[in-house]
């Protein structure tokens, strides 16, 4: 016992002795009883992992898909023992058949081919309606008034290719040195 027990007054040491054992014996039980607030068994197993449903339903999947097939091979099978074992080479698909307007669709392919010959034939022997010759001397006769209405000289075209004998440079425009006359060597100039 401890110390501070003992200095304690009790007015029975024995039943002061018996209580303090009483005391100690349930102190030691509970110890022994008392359970953990922590946690430390093994998780529980996850179910979705043991049961593995996605394969479990490939294989259900499969397992009615040749059930499906056997039974469409069974029926084919008995379908040659009622006929005797006689030959099927005729095919019913629509694949395999001959269109039933054939002819039909024939004759409207040879009408709409006569149609574009004779729509072909009427734009080659229409006439045109428009004289690119007239529009050439319009061109010219609107450049040349074009020409006498400017300040300026207009550039040369490209395409053209300028005479001998032109007023225009080299450069395609008149330039100031070119409409000033040459000077002799014996005037001298003001400028």
């Amino acid at each position: 016992m401890d110390r501070g027990r003992k200095a304690m007054p009790v007015q029975n040491k024995a039943c002061m002795e018996r209580h303090v054992q009483r005391c100690q014996e349930r102190h030691k039980q509970k110890l022994q009883n008392m359970k953990s607030n922590i946690d430390n068994k093994c998780p529980r197993g996850a179910s979705h992992l043991k049961t593995k449903a996605k394969k479990n339903a490939l294989m259900e999947e499969r397992f009615e898909q040749i059930e499906t097939e056997n039974r469409i091979l069974l029926e084919k099978m008995s379908h040659i023992m009622r006929c005797k074992g006689d030959i099927d080479c005729t095919n019913d698909s629509i694949k395999y058949s001959k269109p039933k307007n054939k002819e039909r669709r024939k004759r409207e392919l040879k009408r709409i081919t006569k149609e574009n010959q004779q729509i072909l034939n009427r734009i080659q022997a229409a006439r045109p309606t428009y004289n690119h010759r007239k529009w050439k001397d319009e061109a010219k006769v609107n450049d040349r008034i074009l020409a006498n209405i400017c300040e300026f000289k207009q550039p040369a075209r490209k395409d053209e290719r300028p005479m001998i004998g032109d007023e225009d440079s080299i450069f395609g425009y008149l330039d100031f040195y070119d409409s000033v006359p040459e000077e002799s060597e014996g005037e001298t100039s003001l400028f």
